[in-house]
């Protein structure tokens, strides 16, 4: 039996999409699947733990070192929507084209892309690559499956003609979205004509379990940053897009939880993208100095590392996505807010609505009453969303 084939953004530096890997690789074991994994960009992934050692007390020691002006320029320049869409378009006509050739999908039984936020408009970049990998399974004949994706906010007028040239290709046979605001965006996009092959699902994520972490629990809560500068690409209206009030915000919340079990019981916590560790190295030299015993990480390389940490923390309060769902999935007590509709969407689904501050709701939420709710919380039951992913895996894979 041919291999599947599966395309994922997972070299991703956040390390989500290699916490979705994993639950893949998990349920692929679990039914027999032959599966090999591909990154979106083409690379074979690596799911290795970063090196122990001191690599957190490290970072925090050393300063970051300042953008050179060719950086700064460069950053500013990529802030132009035109640049960012010509860049894109550009890619279809190269980069993109070698990419899809490169998977050699024709050696496989059928490709599956997925999970993770891969239909999103990200200035076309995602529908482009996707539309090659499609055009490419087209060409010879293999079946294509998307499996546990999202999507963003909204589309370009372009990117939904995109999404609607991949979702009606006869080489399409099923899209299973991981939240109903994705659901909702796909099913318009397809039309009746394509409306049988989309399901509403959950993150593929949240299949892993606590018997998956090696970790045991400790007294530390986790507090989970993500840096305003992500903000203010994606969500600008945030209050959290601005630094000076994210700062202030964080210093309030560590102050009250402080109080509660001591500084030397939190953790500042990144994901592992450089934006967020830059962040989580900021705030905590901007706070250790107030609040003694507090700790930051920074050293999150790979998913391994990302499940041993938040499988020990006792807590934790949560921005970015996977950061979430990867608690969720351990029975660790998590508390998220909303910047992308996503998070709350995962957090609704899986019985804890309460548990996530909406967008709407932040201002009014003070950090007092934060913590409150996060040291009060509880694991989320996740038994039945494992069997509806086990059974949205097997149509998709016909496993």
């Amino acid at each position: 039996m041919k291999q599947t084939l599966f395309i994922g953004e997972y070299s991703s530096r956040n390390v989500g999409d290699g916490i979705i890997r994993m639950a893949i690789e998990k349920l692929c074991f679990q039914h027999g699947l032959p599966a090999a994994f591909r990154d979106f960009y083409g690379g074979t992934p690596g799911a290795g733990p970063a090196a122990a050692g001191t690599a957190d007390a490290r970072s925090a020691g050393t300063a970051a070192r300042p953008p050179s002006f060719l950086q700064k320029a460069r950053a500013a320049l990529l802030r132009v929507e035109l640049v960012n869409y010509a860049i894109a378009l550009l890619f279809y006509f190269t980069r993109y084209r070698s990419i899809a050739a490169g998977y050699d999908v024709q050696r496989y039984q059928q490709v599956v892309i997925g999970g993770g936020n891969l239909l999103m408009d990200n200035f076309l970049n995602f529908p482009l690559l996707i539309l090659r990998i499609v055009q490419q399974c087209e060409r010879h004949r293999v079946p294509v499956k998307l499996f546990s994706v999202g999507a963003g906010k909204r589309y370009s007028w372009l990117g939904r003609q995109i999404m609607a040239r991949i979702i009606q290709s006869d080489a399409v046979e099923c899209v299973v979205c991981r939240d109903g605001n994705t659901y909702s965006l796909i099913k318009e996009i397809g039309e009746e004509e394509s409306g049988h092959k989309i399901i509403c699902s959950f993150d593929s994520g949240l299949y892993l379990e606590r018997g998956d972490a090696p970790a045991g629990r400790t007294e530390t809560v986790g507090l989970g940053v993500i840096a305003p500068s992500v903000l203010k690409m994606v969500t600008p209206e945030h209050p959290m897009a601005d630094p000076s009030y994210a700062m202030r915000w964080w210093d309030a919340l560590v102050g009250e939880l402080a109080a509660k079990i001591g500084a030397d019981h939190i953790e500042i916590f990144s994901n592992g993208s450089e934006v967020d560790n830059d962040f989580a190295r900021d705030l905590w030299q901007a706070l250790s100095p107030k609040y003694p015993g507090l700790s930051v990480c920074t050293s999150i390389r790979s998913p391994a590392d990302l499940i041993l940490r938040v499988g020990g923390y006792k807590a934790l309060a949560a921005y970015r996505m996977h950061a979430a769902v990867t608690a969720m999935a351990l029975d660790v007590p998590v508390v998220g807010f909303e910047w992308d509709p996503k998070v709350l969407q995962m957090f609704t689904y899986c019985g804890k609505r309460k548990a996530c501050v909406a967008l709407e709701e932040f201002p009014k939420r003070p950090a007092r009453e934060l913590i409150a709710s996060m040291l009060d919380e509880t694991p989320a039951r996740l038994e039945p969303i494992r069997r509806v992913l086990d059974r949205d895996f097997r149509h998709a894979t016909n496993a």
